[in-house]
C-alpha cells in the first residue's frame, strides 16, 4: 500500500503526529504511480470499471462503458502532483482537474450523516489536494478524522485509517489507439464550433480546403445492402455520417417536387487530381440525387431518382468519423465513391428506347427502325468472335435475324452506316396523320427525339477492347468516353471502399483527397476540432453579479424571431421575453455565479426570482466559453448569449417586481384600482348588479380596502420578498372566485360568509407602476373584455391587462372636504363630542349606547 499525501496534510501529519498505515513512498515531480501515471494528459478517473464524470451542475456521476462524444470530456481528469518535503523525504499529494468543467475535484471535508460521510458528492469549495492509495483510492485527513471516496460518495471515520472502500478511485490510461465512432451529437459534442482544422499538414495557398472552408453539421444515417436503412435497425446496418454546411437551394427533392431547401453536403466528386490514374478524387460540396433519410427505401427508388439529372449519388457523401481520444483528432473515412458507367450501358439504355420509337411511329419504317436497336446491342455484346479492337460500327456487317439484327462480318447485307441512313431517314420522313390527335402528336414528337439522341451518341462508336466471350466490349463515341460517371439515362454507380481523407502532395502542391490509408505517399494531417488547443473547461472569465440576459442565437435553419430580446421568465409573460431591460423587474434579472473549484470557464446563471426555467434548469449551466468578448456574447449548454450587466437595478430593494404597501399604510389608507390601458384611461374596477367584475368611470372615486398577507421570501437564496392583498370595498365585499362565475364581490359585509378573499399578487409589468393582478394559487389573472369592459380570470398564455394601484389623494385643504367626514383613531375609535362639548374617542357601539346617533361620528 502507498502513502501518498496532499501539501496541507503532510504539514497536518508531522505537527499532530499523526499517520496514515501504510509505508511512505516518493515519486519524482514529473510523474506519479511509479512512472506509470503521468501529469498534464489526460486520464481516467475509474470507480471499479466505471468512469467518474462531473455533471454539468457538478455533480459526481458514475458512466459505464463505451464512453461517446457527449460524455468523454467530463470523463476526462488532468493530474498534477502536489510535492511536500519534510525531513522524512518527499510524498505527493494529487488535484485532479476534470477536462470537460473545468473544475478541480474540490470537496468541502465535512459529513451530512453524523460521522460517516456523505452521499451524492458534488463539485463545492472544499479540499482539492488528495492522497492516493494503490488499493484505497483518494483519501484526505483532517486533525482528528480520514475521509476517503468511495464511488460518488464520501466517508468518514475518526483516526486516521482509511475503512473499508466499495469501490475505489483508481487510475485509467487513455490508449492511443482509444477512438470513438461518431454519431451526429458526438460530432456536435466534440467539434464545438462546427469546423474542422487541419494544425499539422494542409493543402497549398491557392487550394481550397473544403473541410476548413465550411461549418458542418453532422447527421447520422444508415446503409444496409445499398440501401438507406433507418438507424436503429440491424446489427449488421453500417452507421454513417452525412455532413452538411447549412447551405440550401432551389432543387428537387426525393419525390420531384420542388423545394428551396435542398441542402448541400460533403461529397466525393467524380473530378481527380491525378487523371488519367483518377484515383485521387476532389471534395467539394453540392447537392446530392437522393437526400439522406432516416427510413427503409429501395435501391429502385434511389436508382430512378439518381438517373434524372443526378450529379452525385447520395452514398458519395457517406463517410464514418473516428476520434482519437489521446491526440484529440478526427480520422475521416469516404465509404463509398463515385464509380463509372460503361459506354456500352449508357448505349443499351438509350437502344432500349428504340423499340418505343417504332411504335410511336405507327410502325413506320420497316426493318431499319423496328430493330435499330438490336444492331447496336449485337456490336458490343458478349461474342467471343465479335468485332476486333478499333472496329467501327459503321464499317461493321449486319444481318437480320428474325426480329433483331446480328453481328456477321462475313455474310452481313446492310452495314451500321447503312442502318443509321436508313433510321435517319425513316424519323425524319415520317409525318403525323390529319386526325392524330394531341396526344398522338406529342407521342411520335417524343419518339423523334429519343431517335436523334440515340444517333448523336452512337456517332464515332468503336471498339476499344474486344469482348473476350464472357464480357461486353468496351467501347466509346464521340460523345461518350470512359470513364464516365453521368449519362443521364443510367442510375449512377458508387464503388464501396474505405479510403481516408487526406492531405496529399501531387508534383509541389499539396491538395485535400481521399486515399487508402496504407498509401506511404499520403501526409501525415490530423483533422481536430479546434483551431488552437484548447485548456480544459471553458475560456469564459465573468464578474459574478447580476444581469440581463439577451438572447444572441441567430438560428441556424431559421432566423431566431426572439434574436436580441431580453428574457423574461415572469409568471404572467407567456412570451418569456421582453424588449428592453427591465430594473423593477427580477424576472428579467439574472445571477452569474462562478461554479466551485474553477478559475474561470464555469458558471451558472440563475434567475433572480428563482424560476427554473428550461434554460437555467437544463442549458446555463456548466462549460462557459466565449463567443464575442468586446460584447460580452458567450456560449453556454447550447445557448447563445449576452450579458448586460444590471448596474441600474437596486440591489439592496427586495421588493422590486411587486406592489408592495406596509401593513401600515394599507391600514391608513383607502386605494383605487384603474386601468392602464389608454382606451380606458382612470376607468376603475367596480361590481355590477350580479356582484361581477368589470371596468367603468363611476362619478365618485371608487376606493378599496387593500389587505396584506404575511411578506414571503422568494428568489435566489430567498433574497427577494412579496406580499399578496385581499380587495376588499367599501361595503366590505371581497373579491373572491366563485366556482360557477369566477371572479366576484361577496354578498355581504363579510367575505368570509360567502367564499374566501383571493389573495392577489401584483406583479409589476412594463413599467414599475403598472400591474397585472395574479391569482397564484389559481394560475389565474384578470383580464378586461375588449367589447364588454368585463373582467375575467384567464391562463398565464393570455395577454396582460394592466392596472394602476394608488392611495386615495389627499385633499387640497380642509375648505375641499366634503360635508361630513369620518375621524378614525389607529386603533378604531371614533372621535365624536359629548353633551358638554368635549372631544372623545369612543368605540361606536358605545356612542349608541349612550343615546348619541350616527350623525355624531360623521
Amino acid at each position: 500500500m502507498n502513502k501518498r499525501f496532499s501539501t496541507l496534510l503532510a504539514a497536518a501529519l508531522v505537527a499532530g503526529g499523526l499517520s496514515f498505515n501504510a509505508a511512505a513512498t516518493s515519486y519524482l515531480p514529473s510523474t506519479v504511480d511509479d512512472g506509470g501515471v503521468k501529469e498534464g494528459v489526460n486520464a481516467y478517473l475509474m470507480a471499479g470499471s466505471d468512469y467518474l464524470t462531473v455533471d454539468k451542475d457538478g455533480s459526481l456521476k458514475v458512466v459505464s462503458a463505451p464512453l461517446t462524444g457527449v460524455n468523454l470530456s467530463s470523463a476526462l481528469w488532468t493530474i498534477k502532483a502536489v510535492p511536500t518535503t519534510t525531513v522524512t523525504g518527499t510524498t505527493y499529494a494529487y488535484q485532479f482537474t476534470n477536462k470537460g468543467t473545468g473544475q478541480l475535484l474540490s470537496i468541502e471535508l465535512k459529513s451530512n450523516k453524523a460521522d460517516t460521510g456523505k452521499d451524492n458528492l458534488k463539485i463545492e469549495a472544499g479540499n482539492t489536494n488528495w492522497g492516493w492509495d494503490n488499493s484505497k483510492g483518494l483519501y484526505a485527513l483532517t486533525a482528528d478524522s480520514v475521509f476517503w471516496i468511495d464511488g460518488t460518495g464520501l466517508k468518514a471515520d475518526k483516526g486516521t485509517t482509511v475503512g473499508v472502500v466499495s469501490t475505489a478511485i483508481t487510475y485509467g490510461e487513455v490508449a492511443a489507439s482509444t477512438k470513438i465512432e461518431m454519431t451526429a451529437d458526438d460530432f456536435a459534442a466534440l467539434v464545438k464550433d462546427g469546423k474542422l482544422y487541419f494544425n499539422g499538414e494542409n493543402v497549398s495557398t491557392g487550394q481550397k480546403n473544403v473541410l476548413t472552408a465550411n461549418k458542418w453539421t453532422a447527421e447520422s444515417y444508415a446503409i444496409n445492402s445499398g440501401v438507406f436503412k433507418a438507424v436503429s435497425g440491424s446489427s449488421n446496418t453500417e452507421k454513417v455520417l452525412f455532413l452538411t454546411n447549412g447551405e440550401k437551394v432551389a432543387g428537387y427533392d426525393n419525390e420531384l417536387k420542388a423545394t428551396n431547401s435542398k441542402k448541400k453536403y460533403l461529397v466525393v466528386d467524380h473530378s481527380f487530381y491525378n487523371a488519367p490514374a483518377n484515383t485521387l478524387n476532389t471534395l467539394i460540396v453540392d447537392t446530392l440525387s437522393f437526400d439522406p433519410v432516416d427510413e427503409a427505401v429501395t435501391s429502385t427508388q434511389i436508382d430512378n431518382r439518381t438517373v434524372i439529372g443526378g450529379k452525385h449519388h447520395p452514398f458519395a457523401a457517406a463517410f464514418k468519423a473516428e476520434y482519437y481520444i489521446a491526440n484529440d483528432s478526427i480520422v475521416l473515412t469516404s465509404l463509398y465513391q463515385p464509380a463509372t458507367i460503361p459506354v456500352a450501358s449508357t448505349l443499351e439504355k438509350l437502344a432500349d428506347t428504340q423499340a418505343n420509337v417504332y411504335a410511336a411511329l405507327g410502325n413506320y419504317g420497316g426493318n431499319a427502325t423496328a430493330f435499330f436497336g438490336s444492331a447496336v446491342k449485337a456490336f458490343y455484346g458478349i461474342n467471343a468472335s465479335g468485332p476486333a479492337e478499333d472496329a467501327t460500327f459503321a464499317d461493321t456487317k449486319f444481318k437480320l435475324n428474325g426480329t433483331k439484327y446480328e453481328y456477321d462480318n462475313q455474310t452481313g447485307d446492310i452495314t451500321g452506316a447503312e442502318l443509321i441512313e436508313a433510321f435517319e431517314k425513316a424519323v425524319n420522313e415520317y409525318k403525323d396523320k390529319e386526325a392524330a390527335t394531341d396526344a398522338e402528336k406529342a407521342k411520335s414528337a417524343a419518339a423523334k427525339k429519343y431517335a436523334k439522341d440515340l444517333v448523336a451518341a452512337i456517332k464515332g462508336l468503336k471498339i476499344v477492347t474486344a469482348s473476350n466471350g464472357s464480357a461486353p466490349a468496351v467501347v466509346s463515341t464521340d460523345k461518350y468516353k470512359a470513364p464516365s460517371y453521368v449519362d443521364g439515362v443510367s442510375a449512377l454507380k458508387v464503388a464501396e471502399d474505405n479510403k481516408e481523407v487526406v492531405v496529399r502532395k501531387l508534383a509541389e502542391t499539396k491538395v485535400l483527397t481521399i486515399a487508402d490509408k496504407a498509401d506511404a505517399s499520403n501526409l501525415i494531417a490530423l483533422i481536430q476540432p479546434y483551431a488552437t488547443k484548447p485548456g480544459v473547461g471553458g475560456d469564459a472569465e465573468i464578474a459574478e453579479g447580476i444581469y440581463y440576459v439577451i438572447d444572441a442565437e441567430k438560428g441556424v435553419d431559421e432566423p431566431n424571431k426572439n434574436y436580441g430580446n431580453y428574457f423574461d421568465f415572469s409568471p404572467v409573460n407567456p412570451a418569456k421575453y421582453v424588449g428592453k431591460a427591465q430594473a423593477f423587474n427580477p424576472y428579467a434579472q439574472f445571477v452569474v455565479e462562478k461554479a466551485a473549484g474553477v478559475a474561470k470557464g464555469n458558471y451558472t446563471i440563475l434567475n433572480r426570482a428563482g424560476v427554473a426555467d428550461a434554460q437555467t434548469v437544463d442549458k446555463w449551466l456548466g462549460v462557459t466559453n466565449v463567443v464575442d468578448k468586446d460584447n460580452n456574447i458567450f456560449a453556454i449548454g447550447g445557448d447563445t448569449i449576452q450579458l448586460v450587466a444590471a448596474e441600474d437595478v437596486d440591489a439592496d430593494n427586495a421588493y422590486i417586481g411587486y406592489k408592495y404597501i406596509t401593513a401600515n399604510d394599507a391600514k391608513n389608507n383607502k386605494f383605487t384600482i384603474t386601468s392602464a390601458a389608454d382606451v380606458l384611461e382612470g376607468q376603475s374596477i367596480v361590481m355590477t348588479k350580479d356582484s361581477t367584475l368589470k371596468v367603468a368611470a363611476p362619478e365618485d372615486e371608487v376606493l378599496y380596502t387593500l389587505v396584506p398577507s404575511d411578506e414571503e421570501e422568494y428568489g435566489v437564496e430567498d433574497a427577494l420578498k412579496k406580499v399578496t392583498y385581499t380587495i376588499m370595498d367599501a361595503d366590505s365585499a371581497f373579491i373572491i372566485k366563485d366556482a360557477t362565475r369566477g371572479y366576484v364581490f361577496s354578498n355581504g359585509k363579510h367575505g368570509e360568509a360567502n367564499g374566501t378573499p383571493v389573495q392577489f399578487t401584483m406583479i409589476a409589468v412594463d413599467t414599475d407602476s403598472t400591474y397585472v393582478l395574479y391569482d397564484e394559487d389559481g394560475a389565474l389573472k384578470l383580464v378586461v373584455s375588449t367589447q364588454y369592459k368585463t373582467i375575467s380570470g384567464e391562463p398565464l398564455t393570455a395577454r396582460n391587462d394592466m392596472f394602476i394601484v394608488k392611495p386615495q389623494s389627499a385633499p387640497a385643504s380642509y375648505k375641499s372636504l366634503p360635508k361630513h367626514v369620518r375621524i378614525q383613531a389607529i386603533n378604531g375609535d371614533y372621535a365624536t363630542v359629548n353633551g358638554a362639548n368635549q372631544g372623545i374617542a369612543v368605540r361606536e357601539g358605545d356612542l349608541k349606547a349612550d343615546a348619541y346617533s350616527n350623525l355624531d361620528f360623521i
